[in-house]
């Protein structure tokens, strides 16, 4: 009987210390497309940032044109928006015969969507869509 007694105890308090629990702040999932000049952005990607400068940041990778970035804070957010732009050039990653090379990439975005942005979102819980058109 005293088992019995105890259990139940145990359940009640599990159960009360769990309804005081949060899940933590509201957050949503962002998708979109990023087009520049009427053409898929290929590679790059968006971030997200507090406007106020305060809380998490989120972002996502942009592939052919499209993105989706989860668990993205529901607040103002300062948006960012980098592209990838291939130069044709290889670049080695060391002095040195042996070195791997890559292909060397610049900044395909002006910085007025970048580092200069001033295109902010209202990020809401749940999933919103978003079309970034630039020129």
């Amino acid at each position: 009987m005293i088992w019995l007694l105890r259990g139940w105890m145990c359940a009640f308090v599990l159960a009360g210390a769990s309804i005081g629990c949060t899940r933590g702040p509201a957050v949503g999932t962002v998708t979109g497309e990023v087009t520049y000049s009427g053409q898929p952005v290929n590679e790059g990607h968006i971030t997200f940032t507090p406007a106020d400068g305060k809380g998490q940041t989120a972002g996502a990778n942009i592939v052919d044109g499209k993105f989706k970035a989860e668990q993205v804070p529901a607040t103002k957010m300062k948006v960012e928006l980098h592209g990838n732009k291939k130069t044709g050039k290889k670049i080695k990653a060391y002095d040195t015969p042996e070195s791997p090379v890559s292909d060397e990439v610049v900044e395909l975005l002006p910085p007025k969507y970048n580092f200069n942005s001033e295109l902010t979102l209202d990020v809401k819980q749940g999933t919103q869509h978003v079309k970034y058109d630039l020129k």
